[in-house]
């Protein structure tokens, strides 16, 4: 077992030993640290030394909840023309609200999933939080006014941030820092996957059924993921497994104990630099990635909007343009499957020893490309090139982000260990208020400064941020050691 995991398990024990004793969460820790030697767990027990097959039902599990709340942040956007004109909508603002709210959800469900599961288990969290979304989403499917379906979206986003909230956490109870790569690269798959499959299938939807069956099956296949979760997760978290194997009660001691764990994404955030820097880059990434979301029917829709020019797909086709996204996503996957593990057992063998920076390199590579495929994506839409190059353009990006977003996951999990579902939480709080941003003003960039200026507005931003991975690798380790406790 590694001292991460026993870390954790010591926290309990500290926590369990002190519950009156008026200490607060912070010198608890340091407690457990010297109460190491205590928490030994069973290996039958451990996750990390669970089959590779349970492993991976979890994975999978986590994968699925993961993908199900981002197809559900788009399916509403290419047939956000009928809901306008059903529900009486004028403003273009509140035209992308439906979107924009659930992804503000699912980035700010996380400040608060994240450290319920690091204080009850992860398990009971996912199951009540997918139940309570399936619920929302069925509420979205019956309401009667734009005021209610952007309520019930942003309560469906909240609580439909558990996969995308707490699977890294998760992964890194399950998996060695050297295994974990390509187990984070599947569960990284849903959170851009996802957006595209909701496109396609959210334009064939609509035109065939209405927008309304869109969130009648995504109620549908929420119902079936919270029944399997029930059936088939299995809790991750150490210390919450320890307490269910000695018959104790693993939970908060204190109002104090809780306030500090609720609070530590934000802590993490902005005061860890290390989180503050790569959630930013997070935040510009996800942000691209569905500013071409919302805008692909913009450019590939039947009817021209603001103005700009548009390739007039019609019969639901123009939700095929985010094929593209896709094709990037899956090369992205493939590429991270061979290479995320190698690339960085290679370094450790090369310089003796484990580093969450030697993710950087591999993170490198992604940052560089990204910029050229959104610069590529923006240029040939203005110059009205053939279909095909702009999408060419947008796999390139999402190719590149892709690589440079699972890289940034790791490295969270890898330097934050136990409290790794915290810092993730931080990154998904930022990453979804970018996107939310891009949802709402992503038209209005286009409609000032056209496809070609209006995407090189945001590739240069990535540009801005190539030195990132350099500056990690050489200052990375020392930005760790910053005297913040969590």
């Amino acid at each position: 077992m590694d001292v991460t995991s026993k870390d954790s398990l010591c926290l309990f024990f500290t926590q369990s030993l002190l519950p009156r004793s008026g200490m607060r969460f912070q010198d608890i820790i340091t407690v457990a640290n010297a109460a190491t030697a205590l928490a030994e767990l069973p290996l039958e027990y451990n996750p990390r030394h669970w089959s590779t097959g349970r492993k991976w039902v979890n994975v999978g599990l986590i994968a699925i909840q993961d993908t199900f709340s981002p197809i559900s942040s788009t399916l509403l956007a290419v047939g956000q023309g009928d809901i306008d004109a059903e529900l009486s909508v004028g403003n273009p603002r509140l035209t992308a609200m439906p979107v924009a709210m659930f992804v503000l959800g699912l980035g700010l469900g996380p400040l608060y999933l994240a450290p319920l599961s690091e204080m009850f288990g992860r398990r009971i969290v996912y199951n009540i939080n997918t139940a309570l979304c399936t619920l929302a989403t069925v509420g979205c499917a019956l309401v009667h006014n734009d005021a209610g379906l952007i309520v019930l979206r942003l309560i469906a986003g909240l609580t439909g941030a558990a996969g995308p909230g707490l699977g890294g956490g998760t992964i890194g109870d399950m998996f060695a820092a050297e295994d974990r790569g390509g187990a984070q690269a599947v569960y990284a798959l849903g959170v851009t996957l996802g957006p595209v499959i909701g496109g396609i299938m959210g334009g064939y939807i609509t035109e065939h059924l209405g927008w309304r069956w869109s969130m009648w099956i995504c109620a549908i296949v929420g119902g079936i993921t919270t029944v399997a979760c029930v059936l088939l997760f299995r809790e991750t978290y150490a210390p919450y497994l320890l307490a269910r194997l000695r018959g104790q009660r693993y939970a908060p001691t204190s109002t104090g104990s809780f306030t500090h764990a609720i609070t530590r994404p934000l802590r993490m955030l902005f005061f860890a630099p290390i989180a503050t820097v790569m959630s930013l880059y997070m935040a510009i990434v996800y942000g691209m990635l569905y500013l071409q979301i919302v805008t692909i029917p913009l450019l590939f829709g039947p009817t021209p909007l603001y103005g700009l020019f548009t390739y007039g797909w019609t019969n639901g086709n123009d939700g095929l343009a985010y094929l593209s996204v896709g094709a990037g996503v899956l090369l992205s996957f493939i590429t991270s499957i061979l290479t995320l593990n190698r690339s960085y057992r290679a370094l450790c063998k090369r310089y003796g020893e484990e580093k969450p920076e030697y993710r950087m390199p591999y993170m490198q590579v992604g940052m560089l490309i990204a910029p050229a495929g959104m610069f590529m994506y923006g240029w040939a839409a203005q110059a009205r090139e053939h279909w095909i190059v702009p999408l060419i353009g947008g796999a390139i990006f999402i190719y590149g982000g892709l690589i440079s977003f699972t890289c940034i996951q790791v490295y969270i999990v890898d330097a934050f260990g136990k409290y790794a579902a915290s810092g993730l939480a931080g990154a998904i709080l930022l990453r979804s208020v970018g996107a939310a941003l891009f949802c709402i003003f992503g038209a209005n960039l286009y409609q000032s400064l056209g496809y070609g200026w209006g995407s090189s507005v945001v590739a240069l931003i990535c540009v801005g941020a190539l030195p990132i991975p350099t500056i990690l690798w050489i200052y990375g380790e020392r930005l760790r050691a910053h005297p913040f406790i969590f």
